[in-house]
């Protein structure tokens, strides 16, 4: 056998070994990316949101709306991770536009974006159950963060927003007692329930009461038998309603 052919035999060993999927397996290829529709009134805000999204290898835009209509034909089009909802879309109120998208697609995840930081409008967002709470000025790198987090499932509530509302109901609380339609929890679990609505993570809260995360999980469980609720969202939403309708 000659030089080159022996050379050309080894060549060809290394290639059908590079090809093999015990290589291959090895190889760390990219998650999928998370699938971002955009809906906001002004086509200037959606595409400039396109383009800082789009920067990030891990997010996809793969569809705009600019207004109520649009997003629900989108949506059942491109069947997205995540619907970037900015509050004032024409066409229907944040609240309807969030029930009719869960209606729709019941695994879709919604993040609101409060241009005016309006507790009002916080409240509602949390109450139709978005999984996500942000300020309009919010900057490239929490907008793209919060992503990420409720991307994977998790809730994300932008501290400055969650911080504004929570002093708008101290304002409104004190001396109050416990609201009536959460009786029936414990009090541990009625120290749980607030930081649930301020978007805490189980082991967030686990580490600021001092308990396991499994004990954390036990007392959200019984939580939701009790209130007859089964997300973090409805819990949110029920403690921030019963706590602000006690002071209307």
């Amino acid at each position: 056998m000659t030089g080159t052919t022996q050379r050309q035999d080894r060549k060809n060993q290394q290639s059908r070994k590079s090809d093999s999927p015990d290589v291959l397996s090895h190889v760390a290829f990219p998650l999928r990316a998370i699938r971002i529709l955009i809906a906001d009134s002004y086509e200037v805000v959606r595409a400039g949101m396109q383009a800082l999204l789009e920067e990030a290898q891990d997010i996809e835009v793969v569809a705009q709306a600019g207004n109520a209509d649009d997003l629900f034909a989108e949506s059942r089009r491109t069947k997205p991770d995540i619907v970037l909802l900015t509050y004032g879309l024409s066409g229907s109120s944040e609240g309807a536009t969030c029930k009719k998208l869960f209606h729709l697609l019941p695994a879709i995840r919604i993040i609101v974006m409060v241009r005016d930081n309006n507790v009002a409008v916080f409240r509602n967002a949390v109450e139709a159950g978005a999984q996500g709470i942000l300020r309009g000025n919010t900057g490239r790198e929490d907008l793209i963060k919060s992503i990420r987090i409720v991307g994977k499932g998790d809730t994300y509530r932008d501290p400055e927003v969650v911080e504004k509302m929570l002093r708008f109901l101290r304002q409104q609380q004190e001396g109050a007692n416990f609201p009536s339609g959460l009786h029936l929890l414990s009090p541990q679990e009625r120290r749980i329930i607030p930081l649930i609505a301020e978007g805490y993570t189980n082991k967030e809260i686990a580490e600021k009461l001092a308990l396991s995360n499994r004990t954390v999980k036990n007392y959200i469980a019984n939580m939701y038998d009790k209130l007859d609720i089964d997300r973090r969202t409805q819990a949110a939403a029920l403690y921030l309603t019963l706590t602000h309708n006690r002071n209307i």
